[in-house]
């Protein structure tokens, strides 16, 4: 990094986040919104997206501080290039073994305030300027998902957890990765007592699993990792999310508002993303079977 006294330099720190003294002191309870979101699997999830002036100081901690420190290999969904998408596909030599999914329950919320301070004093930074960082990363004592640097401080503090996982995997070829709070594990001879084990590690780094979300896929069986289908020589989306796709869309045929577009815009750019070709296909199909309500 350019500037070595951010680490011990309060004046310095401020200077690089674009900030004065008083902005810190405030409570920053006012400075997030709280968005209500139904889990598909039931239940509430909480997101708390900070206002514009604070998501643009959490983007140059993230930018100038955080991606300075390299994640490991099997963690995804931190960069363009390692998205859902390459996660799917890094399982997919495996299509015929057996396939893990495991769900680390309430994942941003469990990590704390005490947590993400010491990834900054690891990073260097001294106890003021740890402090500060901390604060202006954490809402209610933990980790808020919504905020730019969350993700990313979130695998910094699992870094002994991928580590200890992926010792564990490879030393029995398994193939592991983890996109956010999603584990998965493909290979083959993946007994009970091997998920004890990975679910052991998971709970001795201060982690839960929900047990209703955990999923094994025996051999030769379609395995869906993100909703993202795995195929031998393909990779699609599940058929409940293509029936998603349809709903929304003969939604929008009836009821043409922007809120129903922008479902309709982000399910099946996700389509589109997985599967460009195939995704232009099933449009073509719903296109002409409700050419009746158009």
């Amino acid at each position: 990094m350019d500037n070595e006294k951010i680490y011990s330099s309060k004046k310095e720190l401020l200077k690089l986040l674009d900030i004065k003294d008083n902005y810190l002191y405030p409570s920053f309870s006012t400075k997030y919104r709280e968005i209500k979101k139904p889990k598909k699997s039931g239940g509430i999830r909480i997101i708390k997206p900070p206002n514009p002036k604070l998501r643009k100081i959490q983007r140059i901690i993230l930018d100038k501080i955080l991606y300075n420190s390299p994640q490991l290999e099997c963690v995804y969904g931190l960069s363009k290039d390692k998205g859902v998408l390459n996660n799917a596909k890094f399982h997919q030599k495996n299509v015929s073994a057996q396939l893990l999914i495991l769900d680390i329950e309430n994942f941003f919320p469990s990590i704390s305030k005490k947590d993400i301070n010491k990834i900054f004093n690891k990073i260097g930074f001294n106890k003021e300027n740890s402090s500060i960082l901390t604060k202006l990363c954490s809402i209610d004592k933990s980790l808020p998902q919504g905020a730019p640097t969350s993700p990313y401080l979130a695998s910094m503090v699992c870094l002994k957890l991928d580590r200890e996982i992926f010792n564990y995997c490879k030393r029995r070829d398994f193939v592991y990765t983890r996109y956010f709070d999603d584990i998965s594990i493909s290979g083959k001879n993946i007994l009970d007592k091997n998920i004890n084990q990975i679910e052991n590690i998971i709970h001795k780094h201060g982690f839960s699993c929900n047990q209703e979300k955990k999923k094994f896929f025996g051999f030769n069986t379609d395995k869906i990792i993100n909703s993202v289908f795995i195929g031998k020589s393909v990779l699609s989306i599940t058929d409940p999310y293509k029936k998603e796709i349809e709903d929304i869309y003969q939604k929008v045929l009836i009821d043409n508002t922007l809120k129903n577009k922008r479902v309709f815009e982000g399910k099946f750019g996700f389509y589109l993303y997985i599967n460009k070709k195939e995704a232009n296909s099933f449009l073509e199909k719903l296109k002409i079977k409700f050419s009746k309500l158009n």
